[in-house]
């Protein structure tokens, strides 16, 4: 199941970078759901995500650190606590919207 889970939320922010969306005020009702767009992977509804759970804020951040570069690093951005797989399936434990950090000067 951890692994699952780390899978999901790698690829959730993974797709944050093909997907130009920002998140929303709460979670939609219809959860966000896992797309191909070419040869792109990303979430089909970027708003759907809302603010991440204060719980769940730790374990996010780590998350998406974990995909940071030597050029990108990522920082979260959203949650949503029902988001699908390509086949429709709530991934367990959620998924979060990563997406990179603004580069500073």
């Amino acid at each position: 199941m951890k692994t699952l889970t780390i899978c999901t939320l790698f690829i959730a922010a993974w797709l944050a970078s093909g997907c130009a969306v920002s998140r929303g005020n709460h979670q939609d009702e219809t959860p966000p759901r896992l797309v191909t767009r070419g040869k792109t992977v990303a979430w089909d509804r970027g708003e759907a995500f809302g603010p991440v759970p204060l719980q769940l804020a730790s374990l996010a951040a780590m998350h998406c650190a974990s995909l940071n570069t030597q050029d990108v690093k990522w920082q979260v951005e959203g949650f949503h606590a029902r988001a699908q797989d390509f086949d429709g399936k709530t991934f367990p434990g959620g998924g979060y919207f990563c997406k990179p950090r603004q580069r500073s000067n």
